[in-house]
């Protein structure tokens, strides 16, 4: 598998944008290529003190790689297959004088990185080859020198991808029945609903969240779903014809599946069941829908993009191999609590997705609380509004193709904007400020996983 992304398209798409009147961003400052090799299970690289831009990569050994991440490699347990990408970088011109950075790595085998100059010559080559037994990190710091590469090039591309409509889009979740409010044996809800303990079934409530959703600028809601005939199936079956009323876009989050054959029927019965309606999101003439991370644990990996035909797949987790045979990537949370880490996070995942023409989704939300559900369970504080402005002001800084609202009415832990009796409309009226700066542009620590199935 060739993974390069050839600097000399680059150009090509260059002078196309110039034809077209696209004026590309221009940076100045250094390229080097950064072999990473290991004998280890996995890996990781981060720069500590710079941010830079991606360019590419390519996977230099035959080995399987069980996850190629944006600077990372995973792979089995105890898996010591020598494996080496080459990653294409491009640092800027107002460099520390150290350039700091750590390697991580499991418990056997060693990792390498070794920087390359334009002229091809090495300029740096660090190994970590800790293998303390109980660390389950083996971190090594390293530092080098910026004097080691002093060529300047002048590279302009066009930083801002593919032109796609910006949507702002919200989790929903259409679980909700009078018994489930109490599904731990107690009110399992840290806040409550303005509109009371309502049931998802209720066409009137469907109706509410649509236009207050809509007063807002959201553009539509991708609904949980947990299979055929759930209760969110039944439900969604209102939903969407609601949508198609009241011209509204809506999808499927697929939550769940059992097996390699139960994602085959699944997806058919999407197709047969969904997509022809109106109202369903599409993206590049396909139907789309999101995969949550709990499918990428259960099958095999490449079954997806086996059965992947008839839609377009916004997979789950910033991750380069996320995004071969997929039209693009999201995560359901922030990956961080820090703005600039998460920031950082961001402008590599959207480089990544620029070199790759595809879709890339940041995910926005007010705060987190599943402590009425889970023990000890895990809460961020909303910081009245504070931790939701964060996360919009990190999502913005990288100009996303799609803004996704985690959550809508997810109740059960805590990250609704929906209107509730603790904090009234406030929510709303934050996203709609909020949207307004995203869709007024050009278009160009914490819990990982969610609770389990509320439709017990």
């Amino acid at each position: 598998m060739n993974l390069t992304i050839k600097i000399s398209l680059i150009g090509l798409l260059f002078s196309i944008n110039l034809l077209l009147g696209v004026s590309p961003e221009k940076i100045i400052g250094d390229k080097l290529k950064v072999l990473l090799e290991t004998t280890s299970d996995w890996t990781d690289l981060i720069f500590e003190n710079t941010n830079f831009r991606y360019l590419g990569e390519k996977v230099l050994t035959t080995s399987a790689v069980s996850l190629l991440g944006i600077l990372s490699i995973s792979k089995r347990a105890y898996d010591s297959t020598f494996t080496a990408i080459e990653y294409e970088l491009f640092f800027p011109k107002d460099l520390p004088k150290e350039i700091r950075f750590s390697v991580r790595k499991g418990g056997i085998g060693f990792t390498r990185i070794t920087f390359i100059d334009t002229r091809q010559e090495t300029v740096g080559v660090f190994i970590n080859d800790k293998n303390i037994p109980q660390d389950v990190q083996n971190l090594k710091r390293f530092s080098l020198d910026r004097k080691l590469f002093q060529a300047r090039d002048t590279l302009q591309i066009n930083l801002n991808g593919q032109e796609s409509e910006k949507l702002v889009l919200a989790f929903y979740f259409l679980w909700y029945y009078p018994e489930n409010w109490y599904w731990t044996g107690k009110l399992s809800i840290p806040h409550q609903p303005i509109l009371g303990l309502y049931s998802s079934s209720e066409e009137d409530v469907l109706k509410t969240h649509i236009a207050m959703a809509k007063s807002v600028g959201i553009d539509g809601f991708i609904c949980s779903w947990w299979g055929i005939n759930s209760v969110s199936d039944q439900n969604l079956k209102k939903l969407a014809s609601l949508c198609a009323e009241n011209d509204f876009k809506f999808t499927v989050y697929l939550e769940k599946v059992n097996s390699v054959n139960d994602l085959k029927n699944a997806l058919c019965y999407l197709e047969s069941t969904y997509t022809k309606q109106s109202a369903f999101l599409r993206y590049r003439e396909k139907s789309v829908i999101f995969i949550f991370n709990r499918i990428l644990e259960t099958i095999p990996f490449d079954s997806l993009r086996v059965y992947n035909a008839q839609f377009s797949i916004i997979n789950y987790g910033y991750k380069v191999s996320h995004l071969e045979g997929f039209e693009g990537y999201h995560e359901f949370l922030p990956p961080e609590n820090n703005i600039e880490k998460l920031e950082r996070i961001y402008q590599l995942a959207k480089d990544v997705a620029n070199n790759k023409g595809k879709l890339m989704a940041v995910p926005v939300m007010p705060g987190f609380d599943d402590r009425k559900v889970n023990s000890p369970g895990s809460v961020i504080e909303r910081k009245k509004g504070a931790y939701y402005k964060m996360t919009w002001k990190s999502a913005l800084s990288v100009n996303p193709d799609w803004i996704l609202i985690s959550t809508f009415n997810e109740w059960f832990e805590g990250s609704e904007i929906e209107p509730s009796k603790e904090y009234g409309d406030f929510y709303l009226k934050l996203t709609k400020q909020y949207v307004e700066r995203f869709k007024a542009r050009k278009s160009i620590s914490q819990p990982r996983t969610r609770c389990c199935n509320k439709e017990q």
